[in-house]
């Protein structure tokens, strides 16, 4: 089948020679690791969890990591620089195979069959294809039950199978639920424990954040699950708890190796927080990585330090980067050193006139800011505590600081939403514009949406994805309501996003289908002739029922999850259905829907006065 291409070798060979920090160790008496990110090098190497990890494992004498990416992805986003190569007709696996050869690690250029352990870093839901694609091609079983002994163990960590593994559980022999730093020392010990394939998995079932698979069995009443249970209950916990780690000042997360071959080549990222308390409904991020964690300032200016050594712009990364307390202090003491600062996830409410100094002063054009939902009564429904007049005022700070750009980030379909709130989206980016060009007359503004996902772990977990038509209509008011203003409107397709959202909600059944599209758009068709029903994905979710993803936990309760689903339907005008929820809870939601009722009686009251 696959074979070794002595142009891939050469592809590996000139990138590590580009590269700085990559670490190149000895085989010897060491366990191989074929760290995979199932994407392109060009966006794998931007992750910041993938580079963690890989400094985690090499930092291990006992292991020996090299990274592998899934080049060419089998399918992927063009918007993100990918590609879909499932639009050939003639294609099949064997062809496949004849074609591209064996994946090739970036250190030492060997074949993914040579690695003891195979570990994949999941970040998206779309990427689970790429994943079946790379074990083939490293002709590696795709499915767990049909490795043999010798075969690599592989295992996964990350976001997206951190919130939901089912979808792909079936091609993984264990998985680690949440951050990885706990586990390292329990991770090292079950691989190097010895003794059969089975004795290493059971090793991995006993560590805690672990999930093994094959240790659990789900029945289903047709399209809900009927069962979860783990094969032998004395020795597992159910659900699997997820792993945070406690004190994020005992280790850095940074940039590992420096590539100017990507995307962010230019630039050395840094970690400064974990989680994020805003709480949004909608947020997966929000409910799976808490509690929020600050690192001490003087903690992130050594690693400053180290990142100016190989690059003056240092990027500051986490989901609510404008939320840590000290931050003013940070910026002051990195520009000090002579660094040109990056930040991500701007929060609106907290954006300053020093805050837009620091960044006009290290050469940032364009700001971001992501209102979520253009109406207020839609912000409420997500949690997204922010007003119209705080938007404005940001806009109004950027473009008085002398930042000549804005991007604004909108989610259309959101549970509740109407034509109406589509119209004050458009409004709102209207009103931004004009308070930056208040300012600076050539202010430029663009609008980002994206269809609303609903996504396990999170509040709206139960609801339904809005049908494409609704999602398209709204897109279709913004862009003209929008294009005599000159604001460049960009979205993302509902149809494709339709995919994502079926694996964001899916089940372990999933796993066949996934190795068996060969063109994205056969997914759903695919799905239908494996009995399996599209709709029931994308449609409203029993809250009392049992879940997927019910088989790990975040460590948020599911009564708060509920409550918030509860709050939000009453906001947005939906029926609240009836929910197992402890007393407290029952008494909020209840209060939830009864002012809900009220302020519609005086809306109509008002309207009819």
């Amino acid at each position: 089948m696959g074979q070794i291409r002595f142009s891939d070798v050469e592809i590996q060979r000139k990138r590590l020679a580009r590269e700085q920090g990559a670490v190149l160790k000895d085989w010897g008496g060491r366990v191989p690791i074929a760290l995979c990110y199932p994407n392109t090098y060009a966006v794998g190497m931007c992750n910041l969890g993938f580079q963690s990890v890989y400094a985690l494992f090499n930092a291990e004498k006992a292991f020996v990591c090299e990274r592998f990416f899934a080049e060419p992805v089998l399918v992927g986003n063009a918007s993100a620089g990918r590609t879909d190569w499932t639009g050939d007709d003639r294609y099949t696996i064997d062809r496949r195979l004849l074609a591209l050869g064996e994946p090739l690690s970036i250190e030492s250029q060997r074949p993914l069959g040579d690695f003891a352990v195979v570990a994949f870093s999941l970040s998206f839901e779309m990427d689970y294809f790429n994943v079946g694609d790379v074990l083939r091609r490293g002709r590696i079983n795709p499915l767990a039950a049909d490795r043999a002994e010798d075969d690599p163990l592989v295992i996964a960590g990350g976001p997206a199978v951190s919130g939901n593994p089912e979808p792909i559980a079936p091609m993984l022999d264990a998985i680690v639920i949440g951050e990885v730093e706990p586990a390292m020392e329990a991770l090292k010990d079950a691989l190097l424990g010895g003794g059969t394939r089975a004795d290493t998995l059971d090793r991995l079932a006993q560590v805690p954040g672990v999930y093994v698979p094959a240790r659990f069995s789900v029945t289903y009443s047709g399209g809900p699950i009927e069962r979860i249970r783990a094969i032998h209950p004395e020795d597992m916990a159910l659900p699997v708890p997820r792993l945070n780690a406690r004190n994020v000042n005992e280790f850095q997360t940074a940039t590992r190796v420096i590539s100017p071959d990507i995307e962010l080549g230019d630039m050395y990222l840094l970690e400064m927080t974990r989680g994020c308390a805003r709480g949004c409904r909608f947020c997966l991020a929000g409910y799976t990585s808490l509690p929020v964690r600050h690192r001490h300032v003087d903690h992130l200016m050594e690693q400053v330090h180290e990142g100016l050594k190989v690059r003056q712009r240092i990027g500051l990364v986490s989901a609510a980067t404008s939320d840590h307390p000290e931050l003013e202090q940070l910026l002051e003491r990195m520009m000090a050193a002579g660094a040109r600062v990056s930040l991500s996830s701007l929060r609106i409410d907290r954006i300053s006139p020093f805050l837009v100094d620091a960044l006009v002063k290290s050469g940032t054009r364009n700001i971001t800011l992501a209102p979520e939902a253009g109406s207020q009564r839609m912000r409420d429904v997500i949690n997204k505590r922010l007003t119209h007049e705080q938007i404005v005022q940001a806009a109004a700070l950027a473009g008085k600081g002398g930042l000549p750009k804005s991007k604004l980030y909108f989610i259309v379909g959101l549970p509740g939403e109407s034509d109406d709130d589509a119209r004050e989206l458009a409004a709102l980016s209207g009103d931004v514009l004009q308070a930056m060009r208040d300012h600076n007359r050539g202010a430029r503004v663009a609008v980002n949406l994206s269809p609303h996902v609903p996504k396990a772990q999170t509040a709206f977990q139960w609801e339904a994805m809005a049908p494409v038509a609704e999602s398209e209509g709204r897109i279709r008011i913004v862009q003209k309501a929008l294009r005599p203003l000159g604001i460049d409107v960009r979205f993302e397709a509902p149809a494709a996003q339709r995919v994502q959202a079926i694996l964001a909600r899916g089940d372990r059944r999933m796993a066949p289908v996934l190795l068996n599209t060969r063109r994205l758009q056969d997914f759903e068709r695919n799905l239908r002739e494996a009995g399996l029903d599209p709709e029931y994905y994308l449609g409203a979710l029993d809250p009392n029922g049992i879940m997927p993803w019910s088989i790990v936990s975040t460590g948020v309760p599911e009564w708060y999850l509920k409550r918030e689903f509860g709050r939000a339907r009453a906001l947005g005008g939906l029926e609240v259905p009836m929910m197992d929820l402890p007393p407290k809870a029952a008494a909020t939601v209840a209060a939830a829907v009864e002012a809900a009722r009220s302020a519609r009686a005086l809306a109509v009251a008002a309207a009819a006065a």
